[in-house]
């Protein structure tokens, strides 16, 4: 809205706005501190009034006590009573209450009945028994007692002759005029309450009802903005569990002071607004000239004229200073546009291009049809040199690297520039226009000539290693993006397969965005309700029973395509992916829940789980098993959990640590693919397993080679000697497991027995295995 204003008119409406804003901010302050204020007051009144309150209850007890130990004490009082002199005894409560004006003195035997009453001209039932009867007899301590809608703080003391013959009660009736006598004192109106009844009140009649039905405590912060004409408070009536005091604090006056300052504050601020009106309008006419001044030149400097003329009329001190600064302005900014874009496209380190800008250039070679090779250049063990010397020494290689290159551009022959680029931490991108490949040769051997010389390094002669990952425009792809990616490609391959220089092949890009479809797939997958993954379930045969009671679940994937992807391609991927722990928790939860499914169905076995090592170094690994056995009410004695050796190996320490915490939990423990892993024999006698799986390629053969016979059988007996049970995996032949038995091998798995099934074919196969065995 205000944009649509002028800007004198914008600065009347900013000065007013800020001067509101002052004003309802300071209004704000003022009323929250009063209310603060009298918060603090109204409950220093209401608190000095209940110590008042309290107080007066007490001098009256400490009154009655000294009265009724005077009157218990007087030897004819006491003797009138023994003997059940009436009228004696009617003589002596009448005269006692009279000198210290008591409203009731009353006198009862030992069973509470009534002998004589005296109610100093009070209006008083005949029959107080059910009153008194009510208070305990607490001795020389002051009770109040309500009566017929009056209160009276009443004191009972025992006549001793010397025995107890009687006991006498004394009190004070809390009148209107006792009421009117706290309110001199406290200034605050008093009202006696029982039972939801107006008592007594120092207010009158009229007045005491309304405060019954408006009765509720409100904050003296809200009290300020109601009508409210007192704030009350109830305060307990000292040992009275049936009557309340009710203390109400006048707010009239409190109402009248704050209606006044609100008042003056309003026209104060009225004042004060109209004197910012003109005081603005004044104000905006003197800046909006100089500003038109200055966009006059504004205007000149965008149209590209950086010549500023004097101005043409006086200016205030400070756009005169302003008016000079566009001068040099221009040239500022066409400085710091060029450093801007220097930073944009270099690499601030070597001062090569960076990959946007190489990209961007690659890009303009290719659009021109130009024959370009790609290298991409990799220094051997970069990273484990650069913690040896130190990063600072580190980044002078990289630097004198770029040099070289500098060095290798302008010595090669071709006709367009070279383009380079260092595109990471010791990755360098070079685009090299060439007539043909054998031309491509003689670069790559000038280039290599010149990076591969010594380094000097504060006087230490450094001989770094390179890897050269090369591809071109015309096998390899016009596209910039996907040329860098295939360049990249075979510098990484160079590395995996620890060559020196690698063309990129064909078909290897290709099998890279499969790999990352296929990794996106698998993530969906996972998230899916009906997921495309499932579970199969392979037997596994108990040797010296025949019977089968364990099985081993294998994961299972047909993608989009409806085409079957290989487990250990899948798997291996999610390994170096991250998405590893999840599709073992995917795995755990419905391997548990089938467990359970077959548990209630009468079928009892015991399954395995393969696991890698990320998946046991995985913080919430241990809580998430143990949690989903405990949800579908499964053994853990059910599961074993089966890792290779090659995973063992990896943060040893802490694999086994948590593996011994499964095992004491009841879990089992298998390494898998036994034999061609990396533990040692003085490893696996510490390992925390119970079960040895040979690996499969040790017996898809076995009936056929006997250096397969000599490992197996070897093995088997090593294992039975270390207390560990042994599973033969890779049983395809009869003769292989009449072998395996020979050996006392516990358990035997393999397609000779059964392929992996899904959970219904399985039954049905245990079912007609049952039958024939």
């Amino acid at each position: 809205m205000l944009n649509k204003l002028s800007f004198k008119a914008q600065i009347t409406w900013l000065a007013t706005g800020l001067i509101l804003l002052t004003i309802v901010v300071l209004t704000a302050n003022y009323f929250i501190k009063t209310a603060h204020y009298i918060e603090q007051q109204v409950q220093k009144q209401m608190q000095v009034a209940g110590n008042v309150l309290q107080q007066t209850i007490l001098q009256q007890e400490q009154v009655l006590s000294t009265s009724a130990s005077v009157l218990a004490a007087d030897f004819g009082f006491k003797q009138a009573v023994a003997t059940r002199d009436q009228g004696t005894i009617e003589s002596a409560l009448l005269n006692h209450g009279k000198r210290i004006n008591a409203d009731l003195i009353m006198l009862t035997d030992l069973d509470g009945e009534s002998v004589a009453i005296s109610t100093n001209g009070r209006e008083l039932p005949e029959d107080l028994t059910p009153y008194v009867g009510q208070l305990p007899l607490r001795a020389g301590y002051a009770q109040i007692l309500s009566i017929e809608n009056n209160v009276y703080q009443v004191i009972v003391v025992p006549v001793k002759a010397p025995r107890i013959i009687a006991y006498a009660y004394i009190g004070f009736m809390f009148d209107k005029r006792a009421l009117e006598q706290l309110k001199e004192v406290s200034s605050v109106d008093v009202t006696l309450v029982s039972d939801g009844v107006i008592v007594e009140s120092s207010f009158a009649a009229s007045s005491a009802d309304m405060l019954l039905a408006n009765n509720a405590s409100t904050s003296p912060f809200e009290l300020l903005l109601s009508d409210d004409e007192f704030f009350h408070q109830r305060e307990p009536f000292a040992n009275s569990n049936e009557v309340v005091a009710i203390l109400s604090a006048p707010l009239n006056e409190i109402h009248r002071d704050f209606n006044q300052l609100i008042y003056a504050t309003f026209l104060g601020a009225l004042v004060v607004l109209l004197i910012a009106v003109g005081l603005s309008g004044w104000l905006s006419r003197s800046i909006t000239m100089p500003l038109k001044s200055l966009l006059r030149l504004t205007k000149e400097i965008t149209d590209g004229n950086l010549q500023v003329p004097e101005p043409r009329q006086a200016l205030p001190r400070e756009f005169k200073a302003l008016y000079s600064g566009f001068s040099t302005m221009g040239h500022a900014i066409e400085n710091r546009e060029s450093k801007i874009k220097y930073q944009a496209e270099r690499d601030l380190l070597t001062g090569l291009f960076n990959r946007p800008k190489f990209l961007e250039e690659l890009d303009c070679y290719l659009k021109e049809n130009l024959y370009v090779a790609l290298v991409n250049v990799n220094v051997k063990g970069f990273k484990g040199l650069n913690d040896t010397i130190g990063v600072a020494n580190g980044d002078k290689l990289l630097v004198e690297i770029a040099a070289r290159l500098s060095v290798f551009c302008d010595k090669g022959d071709v006709e367009q520039p070279i383009i380079t680029s260092r595109t990471s931490g010791d990755d360098f991108l070079l685009a090299i226009p060439i007539k043909n490949l054998d031309h491509l040769s003689v670069l790559c051997s000038l280039l290599r000539a010149e990076l591969e010389r010594p380094f000097w390094l504060e006087e230490i002669n450094l001989l770094l290693s390179f890897y050269y990952g090369i591809a071109n425009s015309q096998e390899d792809g016009k596209d910039a993006e996907k040329l860098v990616r295939r360049v990249t490609m075979a510098a990484s391959m160079a590395v995996t397969e620890q060559v020196v220089m690698r063309h990129y092949k064909q078909g290897e890009d290709e099998a890279y965005l499969l790999k990352l479809r296929l990794i996106e797939e698998l993530k969906q997958a996972l998230e899916a309700r009906e997921s495309p993954l499932f579970l199969n379930y392979q037997p596994k045969l108990n040797l010296q029973t025949g019977e089968v009671d364990k099985l081993e679940a294998l994961i299972r994937w047909v993608n989009k395509e409806g085409e079957f992807v290989n487990p250990e391609m899948f798997v291996g991927l999610a390994e170096k992916s991250g998405l590893i722990v999840t599709l073992t928790q995917w795995v755990i939860r419905r391997v548990i829940m089938q467990v359970a499914q077959w548990n209630e169905q009468g079928y009892h076995f015991n399954v395995s789980i393969n696991l890698s090592a990320q998946d046991i170094q995985a913080t919430g690994f241990v809580g998430y098993l143990l949690d989903t056995v405990g949800e579908f009410s499964v053994s853990a004695k059910q599961i074993i959990l089966e890792l290779t050796e090659r995973d063992i190996a990896d943060n040893e320490a802490l694999i086994i640590s948590r593996l011994s915490h499964l095992k004491s939990l009841g879990f089992e423990v298998s390494v898998d693919d036994y034999g061609i892993g990396q533990s040692s024999l003085a490893k696996l006698k510490t390992l925390p397993v119970d079960e040895l799986k040979i690996d499969k390629c040790f017996i898809l053969n076995l009936d056929k080679c006997a250096e397969d016979q000599d490992i197996v059988s070897s093995t088997v007996e090593l294992g039975h000697k270390l207390g560990l049970r042994v599973v033969a995996e890779g049983v395809e032949t009869e003769q292989s497991l009449a072998l395996l038995k020979s050996y006392k091998c516990d358990y035997a798995q393999g397609y000779y027995l059964s392929r992996p099934l899904k959970p219904e074919q399985l039954i049905q196969w245990y079912s007609d295995y049952e039958k024939t065995s």
